[in-house]
């Protein structure tokens, strides 16, 4: 018997009007349809007066549509240019391109992008407008400031340790107010420790006495040159990370859409003066006060602020936006069954921030850290935490769309929830097996318990 022909479904051309972009370091391959040019794969080099060149090719070629691989960092320059000349242009994973088996060459990889975004099946990935990919720029680069300044003073660390000088085990932080006296004066030549005790905080629990044993070590030349080497790396990498707040403040200030909150009081009151500043502006940007959030800080609201930005229209609901940030459940299923074997591994820096967040709610007195130690009771350490994060993603999520402000509800309603639950379960298990719950009066089991 013959097949029914009109039954069947068959790809239809989607995007008429677009390109595949094939990018390297030193060419890039573009495609366009046949019927739009003579050739229809042209390559270009990778300066700016190329890339102009290729743009106005695809203006020619009555292109409105670009897809093109995020690869590395190469496709950068060309997508902004592409997007201020008008392009709508689709930044695709490259797992959704691979090529099929056989030869493969970048004409072929252009060719093949052309041919899977005509018919539409290639998805842009999630990037925040321009204003926010500026400000996303600026925090990226605070962060590697931050993780430097660390290093740098692990460095000032290692070269007392070098030295015998123990002041780490008297004091909890050595760049803190007493310990940066300390050590700035054994840069300048100070070796009695009597003497550098003398710039001990009254705030210190150690004694003058303690600390002044403490500062007795060897004073050789060569650890004494790292000490001030890893010290002015320090002052360096500190006037650095100052002025990169301070951009990052004023490019919060000038982001489109800020709303008018700054008179309203924080839920949390900030440390210091720079961290209300920033505080208040990322409420101003977002809409709603983050850090309201338990285990939610500062830093953590300006990671999501930067990486995702006040508008979440792109994601369709808070699955999406889980998903998205990695903390969703895998769907590797075949054949009805969940496939084993560890998820693909993904970088996504906000939903890496929110798992930082959660690790710190074991010690939370909310409702979130009941919910936490509950579930370390359950489960293993990464997996409640990635828990965790999913339950402060989809508070995100509500607020950000909602601009509704966060209402902590208290370890009390979680105990509530959870003593309800286990009487439903103790409910459905009864019915299963043919008996009903009574409820006693707690006075009367107590006297019996009792007698």
């Amino acid at each position: 018997m013959g097949r029914k022909r009109g039954n069947q479904r068959r790809l239809e051309i989607v995007h008429p009007d677009c390109a595949g972009i094939d990018i390297g370091k030193r060419r890039v391959y573009v495609a366009v349809g046949p019927e739009r040019s003579e050739e229809s794969v042209r390559n270009f080099g990778t300066f700016t007066d190329e890339y102009e060149a290729l743009a106005q090719w695809l203006d020619e070629c009555r292109v409105r549509i670009v897809a093109m691989e995020s690869t590395g960092v190469y496709w950068i320059a060309l997508y902004e240019l592409l997007e201020r000349r008008g392009f709508e242009v689709h930044l695709v994973n490259p797992r959704a391109t691979k090529q099929v088996s056989g030869r493969k060459s970048d004409v072929l990889d252009c060719e093949w992008l052309w041919q899977l975004m005509s018919y539409g099946l290639l998805k842009g990935a999630f990037r925040p407008p321009d204003e926010v990919c500026v400000l996303r720029i600026y925090a990226r680069e605070r962060a590697r400031l931050v993780r430097d300044v660390s290093r740098s003073v692990q460095h000032i660390q290692k070269a007392l340790t070098q030295m015998n000088v123990q002041l780490d085990t008297v004091l909890s932080d050595i760049m803190g107010m007493t310990g940066q006296r300390i050590v700035r004066a054994i840069v300048d030549g100070e070796r009695d420790g009597a003497v550098l005790a003398r710039h001990r905080d009254r705030r210190v629990k150690a004694d003058q006495a303690t600390i002044a044993r403490s500062l007795r070590g060897n004073w050789r030349e060569e650890h004494l040159f790292s000490l001030s080497q890893a010290l002015e790396r320090y002052d360096f990498l500190q006037a650095q990370l100052h002025r990169c707040e301070q951009r990052i403040g004023s490019t919060l200030q000038t982001l489109d859409g800020a709303h008018e909150l700054a008179e309203q009081p924080l839920a949390v009151p900030a440390r210091n003066a720079g961290e209300r500043t920033l505080q208040l502006a990322l409420r101003q940007v977002l809409g709603v006060d983050l850090t309201a959030i338990p285990t939610i800080g500062v830093e953590t609201a300006l990671v999501l602020a930067s990486e995702i930005g006040p508008d979440l229209s792109r994601f369709p609901n808070c699955e999406h936006f889980c998903s998205w940030l990695t903390l969703a459940p895998g769907t590797r299923i075949s054949g009805d069954k969940n496939l084993g074997g560890p998820p693909q591994r993904r970088v996504n820096r906000a939903g890496q921030a929110l798992r930082v967040a959660a690790s710190t709610a074991r010690t939370s007195q909310s409702f979130i850290g009941a919910s936490h130690r509950a579930r370390l009771a359950r489960l293993d350490t990464p997996r409640a935490i990635k828990a965790t994060a999913h339950q402060l993603a989809r508070l995100i999520y509500a607020m950000l769309t909602r601009g509704e402000d966060y209402v902590e509800r208290g370890m009390a309603a979680f105990e509530a929830e959870r003593e309800g639950r286990r009487l439903r379960a103790l409910q459905r298990k009864a019915h299963q097996l043919g008996f009903q719950l009574v409820q006693t009066d707690p006075e009367l089991t107590n006297e019996k318990s009792v007698a």
